[in-house]
């Protein structure tokens, strides 16, 4: 009972989000709560969060206004998809951070969409006191790309030097981490609760990934990485099989972002 399961969707992604909960429920094998932060009207599906045993919860909307007119209406000129303008939904994942989950000891939060293939007990097997706990980008494979300077704009050269000077001058340089699945110990809300992290959204207008980005800025100093494998001697994680540098199928993995050989 200290421990919750988290996932988050709007419409679009409901469907995607049925998926993980089902796939929590029968191959994570787990038994205990569940909260789907649901962004806006969700479709309506009393018979699938009865069957699940899911409990819907709704936030005020993050106010994303003063973030967009800092960026402006063009987005990023370095920017890869334009989602700094276009996927402002993402943001909403700060919600995982509220002081409502504070009734738990330890919150396990999964993408809409994340592929449960394995009992969850390898995740729940990991220290995660005083910490977020969460994948390495660089995984399982070392890419020189794999740093922290791919996640920020480059546009105004004066908000790189400023998070430079406010968290470390190697900052750039750093390993970060994916929060598509993480683990935190809810003792770190102490440190960095939803609110600091909507402030530093504002006040660091350059993320290339959103709320991804300001997550690894302020929980910096309390990440810990994901091990390369379980107990069970699987992958306890990837992105998916192309990744990594080793020949895998799905069926050698705990849980992975978008699987391509799974059937």
């Amino acid at each position: 009972m200290d421990t919750v399961f988290v996932s988050l969707c709007d419409s679009m992604y409901f469907d995607k989000a049925k998926k993980t909960i089902a796939e929590l429920r029968i191959f994570g094998k787990w038994n205990g709560q569940i909260i789907l932060i649901v962004v806006g009207e969700v479709s309506n599906d009393p018979e699938f969060f009865s069957h699940y045993n899911v409990v819907q919860k709704s936030f005020p909307k993050i106010d994303t206004c003063i973030l967009l007119s800092k960026i402006g209406s063009e987005g990023f000129r370095d920017s890869t998809d334009k989602r700094e303008i276009y996927k402002l939904t993402q943001w909403e994942k700060f919600h995982v951070f509220d002081e409502y989950f504070r009734q738990w000891k330890r919150v396990v939060f999964l993408d809409a969409g994340m592929r449960i293939f394995d009992n969850v007990k390898y995740l729940l097997e990991l220290d995660y006191h005083g910490a977020i706990l969460a994948p390495n980008d660089a995984g399982a494979y070392s890419r020189a790309d794999k740093i922290f300077s791919s996640q920020v704009s480059f546009d105004k050269p004066e908000l790189i030097e400023k998070i430079k000077a406010d968290f470390c001058p190697d900052m750039l340089e750093s390993q970060y981490f994916l929060n598509c699945l993480w683990i935190y110990d809810t003792a770190i809300l102490d440190i960095c609760d939803k609110n600091k992290l909507v402030w530093a959204m504002n006040e660091y207008p350059l993320c290339k990934t959103n709320e991804m980005t300001i997550m690894n800025l302020l929980f910096r100093n309390v990440w810990r990485e994901f091990p390369i494998k379980a107990s069970n001697n699987k992958y306890l994680f990837e992105w998916c099989e192309t990744n990594h540098p080793h020949s895998t199928t799905w069926q050698d993995y705990c849980c992975m972002k978008y699987p391509m050989t799974q059937p």
